[in-house]
Formats: C-alpha cells, sequence, structure tokens
C-alpha cells in the first residue's frame, strides 16, 4: 500500500474537450532509487528488507500533472504470508498550485499490486503548505479490491508537519472503518543532501495493544536520484 503523491483528473480536461496542453509548456521528469526497507506511514512494508523504486512525471504549466510510481513490496498478513505479492504500481493525477507562500493540492491516486488485486484501493488527497508547515488527508474511496469480493474503503489517513533547512517532523493518523486499528506515528527526517535522506519512525499510540508491542523504532535510509 503506498506513499504519498499528489493527484486530481487530467482525463476530466479531455472530456471537456479542451485542447491538450503543448509539449512546449509542460515537464517530464523521473525519478531512481532504493531504501533499506520500506516506509509508508509509520510500518514497514518490505519485511526488513531493502526497496527498490522509480517513477515518471509529467506536469504542465497550469498545475495538472500526471504520473506513475512503482516499488518492491513484501507486505505480510496477520500470518505472517506475503499479502501484496511483492510489488506495486500507482497511477496518479493531480492539480497543484501556489498563491504567494501558500501552496494546496488535490489529487487522486490508485494503489495497484498485481500479484494480489485484492489489496488494491485508491484515495483522494487534498494537501495544504504554509511557511514550513503542512496538511494532509487522504480519504479512501471506492473498493479494496475488485467485483463480488470488493470491499468499501472507508480508512482515512491524516498527517501534519513541520520542515526547517534540512530537517522535518511529521505525525501522521491512520483512521481505520475497522475497530481498534487506528495508530498514530511520528517520523523525524533529515536531508543531508538532495539525494541521501534519513527517516526515523515510531508509532506512538495505537487501539491494537498487539501493535504497540509489536513495533520497534525503524531507522530508514534512502537513497534517490531524479532525472
Amino acid at each position: 500500500m503506498k506513499k504519498t503523491v499528489l493527484a486530481a483528473t487530467v482525463a476530466a480536461t479531455a472530456a471537456t474537450g479542451l485542447i491538450a496542453p503543448s509539449m512546449a509548456a509542460a515537464e517530464v521528469s523521473g525519478n531512481v532509487g532504493i531504501s533499506n526497507i520500506y516506509l509508508w506511514r509509520g510500518q514497514d512494508l518490505s519485511a526488513g528488507n531493502a526497496q527498490v523504486f522509480g517513477g515518471l512525471d509529467y506536469a504542465h504549466s497550469t498545475g495538472l500533472y500526471a504520473g506513475v510510481w512503482a516499488s518492491s513490496e513484501n507486505d505480510t498478513d496477520g500470518d505472517g504470508d506475503a499479502s501484496t505479492g511483492g510489488m506495486e504500481y500507482d497511477l496518479y493525477a493531480g492539480y497543484g498550485g501556489a498563491v504567494g507562500d501558500f501552496s494546496y493540492d488535490l489529487s487522486f491516486v490508485d494503489y495497484n499490486y498485481p500479484n494480489a488485486t485484492d489489496a488494491d484501493f485508491q484515495e483522494v488527497i487534498a494537501s495544504f503548505g504554509l511557511a514550513g508547515f503542512s496538511a494532509a488527508a487522504f480519504i479512501g474511496v471506492g473498493d479494496y479490491g475488485h467485483g463480488s469480493d470488493a470491499v468499501d474503503n472507508k480508512d482515512n489517513y491524516y498527517n501534519v508537519g513541520y520542515s526547517y533547512d534540512q530537517f522535518g517532523v511529521n505525525v501522521g493518523y491512520f483512521d481505520f472503518d475497522a475497530d481498534s486499528s487506528d495508530y498514530t506515528h511520528v517520523d523525524l527526517t533529515y536531508a543531508m543532501t538532495d539525494e541521501l535522506g534519513f527517516t526515523v519512525s515510531k508509532v506512538v499510540d495505537s487501539d491494537d495493544d498487539n501493535m504497540d508491542e509489536a513495533n520497534d523504532t525503524l531507522f530508514v535510509v534512502t537513497y534517490a536520484l531524479s532525472f
């Protein structure tokens, strides 16, 4: 499951009959990287194994953008068995901009697990930033999975943060529709360079006592290149 991406719908622009933006006013970029684990919302999704990831993005000067992101993964279920098949790819589209120091973004993300499609899900994300402070809401929409086995996605995630120079702190709260599953985590981050970053993450409160006992402090080293 995931990552923090931005989105809203480029396809809707074409549906209105508007002329497609010229490539002269657009930019295509990419990224590739590796981490010692796959950290997502305070959880290790790679069972202690390294993560390899990469993505491509298209951004237009109007603020519209779209992209794809893919990652290795070794997520496990309650029995310790692989639950997402070892890989993930996300499709997203959105609109973002800024007015002075105030930034905003609205997006839609489709998370996909080719070898475990019952874990597929979608979110609508609204995020804002001002003077180093940020806030975001990740609202579950649609279903987990597909067809007759699909289950309504009513899970939501909220994040607030502050960054200064190379340092940052983020607090995330996962609000699950299921009882006794909600938790709060704190991440401390340090960007040594544009490519190399460090994160310390800890679940600090959980409705599930077993999660409190099982979740040690996580240390993450990430190296990523953009092009």
